[in-house]
């Protein structure tokens, strides 16, 4: 069968593809991972929709300043972040070197289809990030990732940021994006049952609606997948962006850059993680020379 010419993105289009992956993404049985499809096409959260502006000028002023020919995206929820290099390039995305890294293989299963959809190749590897390429191993114009350290220990996020500058062709940019809490609360971040009972209630009372209704799912099933959820998002939070300043700099990047996105962008933004008191952060720097 002949793949579709590739075109530009489509909101609509990409909505439409998460609901046609769901049922097939459920008896992977990846708690995260479907739950975080399911809360999205539910309204629940917003993923990210509401950051989606502020990533694609960003990639595109990259590739204004430096041609992009190849990009290593680093962590996956779901096909989030390559369909926000898919609005940021349009159908010339077909031209590039595309390649998705996760430990699962579910956000990439995603991918996959979503990429196929749209007509445009992207290679996929399983792989724990927290492990540094190899000598041999292909570099890249761009690295983008989205929440990833998050989901790693303290002591080990330093290390993960060498990981992906080391992944850079010289004068290849991270880009990076993270949300930062003040200083209080506890630095891992889980669901209290209250929190759990209102997002159980909220995904509910979303299904009951015409606009948002889930066919494939009963409400006991809807119940069961975001509770599961709730009980696999645990991460951990940083509480300074003086941390991520630090870790690309002792990276050996150069021209680091550190700015908060704009809140008033940010208002309809409808967080996944519990107390989230937090401004998200872009980090970006170049490999030197």
């Amino acid at each position: 069968m002949t793949a579709p010419p590739c075109t530009g993105y489509d909101h609509a289009a990409r909505r439409s593809q998460l609901l046609h992956a769901l049922p097939a993404l459920l008896p992977m049985q990846s708690a995260y991972h479907a739950g975080w499809v399911v809360l999205q096409l539910l309204g629940i959260i917003s993923g990210l929709d509401s950051e989606r502006a502020h990533i694609v000028r960003h990639v595109r002023a990259l590739a204004r300043a430096r041609p992009i020919a190849s990009v290593y995206v680093a962590g996956s929820a779901d096909c989030g972040l390559l369909s926000v290099l898919h609005e940021a390039f349009g159908a010339d995305i077909a031209g590039l070197d595309v390649r998705v890294a996760d430990r699962s293989p579910v956000p990439l299963a995603l991918c996959r289809q979503y990429a196929a959809a749209m007509g445009f190749p992207v290679a996929l590897e399983v792989r724990d990030l927290g492990a540094p390429p190899g000598p041999a191993e292909r570099r890249y114009d761009l690295v983008l990732t989205h929440s990833l350290l998050s989901f790693i220990a303290p002591h080990a996020r330093a290390a993960l940021v060498g990981h992906l500058a080391a992944r850079l062709e010289v004068a290849g940019s991270l880009l990076l994006y993270q949300s930062v809490r003040a200083r209080h609360g506890s630095p891992l971040l889980a669901y209290s049952p209250e929190q759990v009972d209102s997002m159980v209630g909220a995904s509910l009372a979303a299904q009951r609606s015409a606009a948002r209704c889930l066919p494939m799912l009963t409400e006991h099933e809807l119940e069961g997948i975001v509770r599961a959820f709730c009980a696999a998002k645990i991460t951990h939070a940083l509480a300074s962006e003086d941390e991520l300043v630090h870790s690309a700099r002792a990276a050996g990047l150069a021209g680091v850059r550190c700015e908060p996105l704009s809140e008033r962008e940010l208002a309809g933004h409808r967080p996944a993680t519990p107390e989230s008191r937090y401004v998200k952060w872009m980090l970006q720097g170049q490999r030197a020379a």
